[in-house]
């Protein structure tokens, strides 16, 4: 059976219809059970979109059964996906995971379903990422996926026995205080310490840098498609990703059918490659000071910007 999808939506109706589109265009979906999580508007300015947002997905019909939850207030998309994940979790041994800003590949629930079977008896690996961003392939790696050891948020899956490990308190952040292992986890990208430091001080709140940590703590690893079967639909002014480099996230959707490798093992070319992808450059970094520290982040910013 397949693994049933989340999908969290708020008031994007155009990039939800998008998804919905091009999720179901996969020939599991008419087999899915498909969970939609709709939050509410936070003001009256953006009550319209959420309304429209909740008539589409109230009359989508391409799925095996369709699950909808309209929040009655808003709860903001960490509390959104981290309750929302667990109570489909209470149910299922797996779960794939969408935002409603992006578009996946017409054979992404395929590549998502053989991928939770192969791995999921391994320890070693934390998640799927149907995202792959754009880095150099090495001409003699033949493996059609590879490991890193970051989870990913755009378009994933993983098990009930990974996501109920995590402790979202973090409270063995303390580790990370030895250089070693502050090096170690950030082998997935520099901004790692970074994010996960910035959301112990509450600077921000993020679901998904406290999952990747989890991961980290298990000495596991995320398997990525070489070629993305998931892309940002648009780095425009209201998704929640939107960042100062956001061209360099941007992806063609692959529909390569994948062969997939039980015995995959990390490869450090690829690691380096993705590290050097997520890796913080000299601007960035100095946005983090100031905004870890409160002194003039969004001025600094807006000044930056291209």
């Amino acid at each position: 059976m397949p693994a049933p999808i989340c999908i969290f939506v708020f008031n994007r109706p155009q990039a939800t219809l998008n998804l919905l589109d091009s999720l179901s265009c996969n020939a599991e979906a008419q087999h899915s059970e498909l969970y939609i999580f709709s939050d509410a508007a936070r003001n009256e300015r953006e009550y319209p979109k959420v309304e429209e947002v909740r008539q589409i997905i109230r009359n989508e019909s391409r799925f095996k059964t369709i699950h909808i939850e309209e929040a009655p207030q808003n709860k903001g998309l960490v509390s959104s996906i981290i309750e929302g994940v667990t109570s489909v979790l209470q149910e299922y041994d797996n779960v794939i995971v969408l935002e409603d800003d992006l578009e996946v590949s017409s054979n992404f629930l395929t590549f998502m379903n053989d991928a939770l079977h192969t791995y999921k008896d391994r320890s070693d690996i934390w998640s799927i990422s149907g995202y792959t961003p754009s880095i150099s392939i090495p001409p003699d790696y033949l493996d059609e996926v590879f490991l890193v050891p970051r989870a990913q948020s755009w378009g994933w899956a993983t098990w009930s026995d990974r996501w109920h490990k995590v402790n979202w308190e973090v409270k063995q952040f303390n580790i990370l205080k030895d250089k070693h292992q502050r090096a170690l986890f950030n082998q997935g990208g520099n901004d790692l310490y970074r994010t996960l430091d910035m959301q112990q001080h509450g600077k921000i709140e993020s679901w998904a840098i406290r999952f990747v940590f989890a991961g980290f703590l298990n000495h596991a690893y995320t398997v990525n498609p070489v070629y993305s079967k998931v892309r940002n639909q648009a780095a425009g002014s209201t998704t929640n990703h939107q960042g100062w480099n956001d061209q360099r996230h941007q992806v063609e959707l692959s529909s390569h059918p994948i062969t997939l490798n039980p015995t995959i093992q990390p490869n450090a070319s690829l690691i380096s490659a993705f590290k050097q992808h997520h890796d913080l450059g000299l601007i960035s970094s100095i946005g983090y000071f100031m905004r870890r520290h409160g002194i003039g982040y969004h001025f600094i910013k807006n000044l930056f910007k291209t």
